[in-house]
């Protein structure tokens, strides 16, 4: 089978190739066909964070080159496991690729997990699979928000035992923040930071207590009591400015993401230490809490009520690897419209 990838240069995010080669459905393997996925901020974020955090070891492509991990769909072509049939549609991890070969394990009418050696000492939550399920609601919007959601959700949930007053979320627009936002307005004053471009879209969805411009961080100093900088950005420059305006007032610092992977990040800030947030973490905290089956009822009914909001959403489908091609060019230069949700199939 001839599988097509999109491989993206390691050491320039922005700029990605076509490229094709001869896969093969071995014993114990099964071959799916990718058929969609989102593209959204986050998976620049695993391209900027490929080798610290083992992203490009999912998919592995030639020297100097990465293959970015996408969440979607894909329906079993080739299977080799008695246990997985072919014609089965699976939810989770793919390549930004036209198929995916899987080594499945532990299968149940649940899903599986893929078992291939070289997956082995990485993070588990991104190795199980599941087969389709109508619980979950609409394909292209899970595409677009499940994985983000729960991140977004996950990130909630420790914030809801922080003491702090304010939340200051950087990259506003990113799909992630827009779902912490949602969950914790009401709770806690939220504030985004956007970009001057994006900040009428921010407002208009209504998440946000208060949107300022990356440029206006100093009006952070008008907020009221102990504040928790959640940053989607990797803007070390901004970072820095949030550490210096708020300065003791700022007692927790998180770093989530990278969309502003190619802005330099600041070793030495002043105030609080910020802490890496890995969502998996935490994930696997409250499934040994709740249970599976409590962790994922409470994710879906939350999911529900923010897909219920998401009004400002304009969804655009990208077919074919050159398209594909062109949309990562944008994303990864921050150039997509923020109410746009892109949908691909290579």
């Amino acid at each position: 089978m001839q599988v097509t990838e999109i491989r993206v240069k390691r050491d320039a995010l922005g700029e990605a190739a076509v490229a094709t080669r001869e896969v093969g459905c071995g014993d114990g393997e099964v071959l799916l066909r990718v058929d969609r996925f989102a593209l959204t901020a986050n998976n620049v974020t695993y391209a900027a964070h490929g080798v610290d955090m083992r992203y490009w070891d999912f998919f592995p492509a030639s020297e100097g080159f990465g293959i970015v991990p996408v969440w979607g769909f894909a329906d079993v072509v080739e299977s080799r496991v008695e246990s997985v049939a072919v014609g089965a549609r699976v939810y989770g991890y793919w390549p930004m690729a036209s198929h995916a070969l899987v080594t499945p394990a532990r299968a149940s009418p649940r899903g599986f997990i893929d078992a291939a050696a070289h997956r082995a000492g990485l993070a588990p939550v991104y190795n199980g699979y599941e087969f389709a399920s109508p619980a979950w609601g609409d394909e292209t919007l899970q595409c677009l928000f499940r994985p983000l959601y729960i991140t977004s959700y996950v990130l909630d949930l420790m914030l809801q035992d922080s003491p702090v007053e304010t939340l200051v979320l950087t990259s506003a627009s990113s799909k992630t923040a827009l779902g912490l936002a949602q969950l914790a307005k009401g709770r806690q004053l939220v504030v985004g930071l956007t970009s001057p471009a994006n900040r009428a879209f921010v407002e208009a969805t209504g998440y946000y207590d208060v949107v300022l411009d990356y440029g206006d961080v100093a009006g952070l100093a008008a907020l009221p009591g102990t504040c928790s900088l959640v940053d989607f950005s990797g803007n070390g420059s901004v970072r820095h400015d949030v550490h210096a305006t708020l300065g003791e007032r700022l007692v927790e610092s998180h770093i989530v993401g990278d969309t502003h992977w190619d802005a330099a990040n600041l070793s030495t800030l002043p105030g609080v230490r910020p802490k890496p947030f890995f969502a998996p973490s935490v994930i696997v905290a409250r499934v040994a809490e709740w249970g599976n089956d409590g962790f994922q009822a409470r994710l879906t009914t939350a999911l529900a009520a923010f897909v219920a909001s998401t009004g400002w959403l304009r969804i655009e489908a990208i077919a074919g690897a050159d398209a594909v091609v062109a949309a990562w060019a944008g994303l990864a230069a921050g150039r997509i419209d923020p109410a746009l949700g892109m949908v691909a199939r290579v």
